[in-house]
């Protein structure tokens, strides 16, 4: 292999290895292919002679048989390489419909079979068919690294190349900057990290790798509560509005978290009135409302713009 190139161990047994990679022989771009299935005691190479360049591979989490390849064509940095096996490598089908841009990276997701996520320079790419077919979403940058919440399949991450770090907390139908504390907005890979210690990694070309709470990290499940915390307008400019039913045991704790887990606001009230945060000096981002009683706690994602 001359350059490019990633590598990934299957989710269904340890001892199976694929990397790819570039292969430049006769001034012909090729796809270089390796796989183990005994943990690199021994390896099988192919070569797959299509013109094209290898930056990213990933195992499907449900089929075992199933491994994706992304790439682009080496003459044409705008026109996407997307290979799929059904067969653990032994042959390759294009599976590119509706993507645009060099692929970076692909990340499948475990809990919703048939859901994969591209990152490319173009932005980000959707499939809920297993890549037979992709769609654009709202996020356009040049996009290199993508995790998927293991505590939260709605909250997707992508590192950009110049753009730092982007949220999702709805499966990519809207994103959020990231960025507080990250001093290199060049953002080369993302690692999100469950519990029972959750956190998101990102390395950077600068040289540094930082870390911080993920989104869900300060997560909780309701407990007795039967009715809905009301909270609006969501997403919200300088004020938002919190309703909480008539039927609860008071009083009530309201607490506001930035990404971060830090403490923003803070508020007791008493069921069945209404109460207001002014959010006028709150940077925009994605927060977290978590309102406690007794015996029970609520946490609701709100998103403040300005």
């Amino acid at each position: 292999m001359n350059d490019g190139g990633n590598i990934a161990v299957s989710p269904h047994s340890s001892d199976v290895i694929f990397c790819v990679g570039n292969l430049y022989p006769n001034s012909v771009w090729n796809i270089a292919v390796s796989h183990t299935s005994n943990r690199g005691a021994n390896w099988e190479h192919d070569t797959l002679a299509l013109g094209s360049n290898a930056f990213a591979i990933e195992f499907d989490p449900t089929d075992a048989n199933r491994v994706y390849i992304g790439g682009d064509s080496a003459y044409n940095y705008s026109y996407p390489a997307l290979l799929v096996s059904t067969d653990l490598g032994r042959t390759w089908t294009s599976s590119r419909t509706g993507l645009t841009g060099r692929v970076w990276t692909i990340k499948a997701d475990k809990d919703n079979p048939g859901v994969l996520y591209c990152g490319t320079y173009r932005g980000v790419f959707k499939s809920t068919n297993s890549g037979d077919s992709w769609t654009a979403t709202s996020f356009t940058r040049d996009t290199r690294a993508l995790a998927i919440d293991p505590s939260d399949a709605r909250v997707i991450y992508a590192g950009t190349y110049g753009s730092g770090v982007w949220v999702s907390t709805d499966a990519g139908a809207t994103w959020t900057e990231l960025n507080a504390g990250l001093t290199c907005n060049r953002v080369l890979s993302l690692v999100a990290r469950g519990n029972p210690s959750p956190m998101l990694l990102a390395g950077t070309e600068g040289g540094a790798v930082f870390r911080m709470l993920p989104l869900t990290g300060i997560k909780t499940e309701p407990l007795g509560v039967s009715q809905p915390v009301t909270l609006w307008p969501n997403p919200c400019r300088t004020k938002v509005r919190l309703q909480l039913p008539p039927n609860l045991s008071g009083p009530v704790a309201v607490t506001l978290f930035d990404h971060t887990g830090r403490l923003v606001r803070e508020l007791r009230m008493l069921p069945g009135n209404l109460a207001v945060l002014d959010l006028r000096d709150v940077l925009t981002g994605t927060y977290f409302v978590r309102v406690t009683g007794q015996n029970w706690t609520r946490v609701t994602r709100l998103t403040v713009l300005h």
